[in-house]
């Protein structure tokens, strides 16, 4: 069925193929203000290419993977949508998009990985899971195919095989350069004790490093746990004249689980202003107008403007709120829709142009070791929901403020004191010299 889709994006206009961009060469892409789609294109899920668009010779042809079947069926299925949408905002007749099922696993990756080639896939966009993209990443570059994949595990990510979504390292990296900029310079962390919560803890180290903030206090917590009596307890209880030894406090969690961490710290006396406290994009996932211990709180998130805008049209066209990760694929068609322009060979040279592209989510670029950069808001926790208080970078104004494969080995890092978990066994897995 044919849907009509009318709006204006702010993030400039395109028809056809024909693209604007700005004095600073910075990518823009928008939409046909009358064009349509089929919201009823089949997945290609076996080896059948009877439905498979070839297009013509220099049509780029691109290969989104996605579960649209099996337990993440539903995430997949609001992507699909996402996609969908910008296919028909776009309206470039040198672009085929093709989907293909995962199912949702390493196994189904590879089979759809293996239509999509056989189907002469120049671009892999997704699939959604680590898991997913670790079983096709080395058939993909064997053949010399770029992955844009959606997966934030940083354990799969390298060149060739890129993200898109929104990485924690990023968000760390924005929050704690917020603390230091508004002189908060001994930060406290709590975090779940497994490898994401690892991988967290680094970046605090390293943007901690970076802006010159020193982390004091970090305490590590069972993935399920739900009691942090003791665990806050422990990190309250050294008190030097009324000093916790922390002004700034991160607690990248949601939920249940974040309102459980954060009355437990407000039972111990610490609130604003002494300490501001501080999360990630999680947060958003999180009913927070009735915290009141957390008002006045702040954490990173997508240009609000952009995220309403977003929510408001696949509203309009599904009659359903968007899952958070659709917005990263109507970014990745609208990339590929670029990409159009450049010749098949130079693909991954264009997708990790350092000008970057700005698309539903904001200012973004992908980097070539498969990291990315986004330009995030920062915003605070009040009564009536997040409030602006610092605005996204506009453009990016160097090569990349990212700190390349960064390792605990490269620096003599004082550690700070710990909770929850052995020091030695942190610095063993880190690999950190004390």
């Amino acid at each position: 069925m044919l849907k009509k889709i009318n709006i204006i994006l702010l993030c400039g206009l395109i028809c056809g193929c024909s693209f604007w961009q700005n004095s600073n060469s910075q990518t823009y892409w928008g939409q046909r203000y009358s064009s349509s789609y089929n919201a009823n294109v089949p997945a290609v899920s076996s080896t059948d290419y009877s439905q498979v668009d070839l297009g013509h010779t220099n049509s780029l042809r691109v290969a989104m993977l996605l579960p649209l079947s099996g337990a993440d069926a539903a995430i997949g299925q609001d992507m699909k949508n996402a996609a969908m949408m910008a296919i028909g905002d776009i309206n470039n007749n040198n672009l085929v998009v093709q989907f293909y099922d995962t199912r949702g696993t390493g196994s189904g990756a590879r089979v759809a990985l293996e239509n999509a080639l056989n189907a002469k896939s120049n671009l892999i966009l997704g699939p959604l899971k680590a898991e997913e993209v670790s079983a096709i990443s080395a058939e993909t570059r064997s053949h010399g195919v770029p992955v844009v994949s959606f997966s934030t595990s940083p354990s799969v990510l390298q060149e060739g095989v890129y993200s898109i979504g929104l990485l924690n390292d990023e968000q760390i990296k924005r929050i704690v350069r917020y603390a230091a900029d508004h002189n908060r310079r001994r930060l406290a962390v709590v975090l779940p004790d497994n490898s994401s919560g690892l991988n967290m803890f680094k970046s605090v180290l390293a943007a901690a490093q970076k802006y010159g903030v020193e982390v004091t206090k970090a305490g590590f917590y069972a993935p399920s746990a739900m009691d942090f009596t003791s665990l806050v307890t422990q990190m309250t209880a050294s008190r030097s004249g009324g000093d916790l030894g922390f002004d700034a406090l991160l607690i990248p969690e949601s939920g249940n689980r974040l309102k459980a961490i954060t009355s437990m710290f407000s039972y111990y006396d610490v609130a604003a202003p002494d300490v501001l406290f501080m999360g990630t994009s999680v947060w958003a996932n999180t009913g927070l107008s009735k915290e009141t211990e957390l008002y006045g709180a702040v954490y990173p998130l997508m240009p609000l403007s952009r995220i309403e805008q977003f929510t408001a049209k696949y509203n309009e066209l599904f009659g359903s709120r968007p899952n958070s990760l659709s917005i990263y694929a109507y970014d990745a068609v609208a990339m590929a829709s670029f990409l159009t322009q450049s010749d098949k060979d130079e693909l991954a040279e264009q997708i990790v142009r350092s000008q970057g592209f700005s698309g539903m989510s904001g200012l973004f670029r992908i980097l070539p070791n498969g990291f990315n950069e986004h330009g995030l808001d920062v915003v605070k926790v009040t009564s009536e929901g997040p409030q602006l208080i610092e605005a996204a970078m506009q453009q990016f104004y160097t090569n990349s403020a990212y700190d390349e494969n960064w390792s605990a080995n490269s620096a003599y890092m004082t550690m700070p004191q710990i909770y929850g978990k052995s020091p030695e066994t942190l610095r063993s897995v880190l690999n950190i010299v004390q």
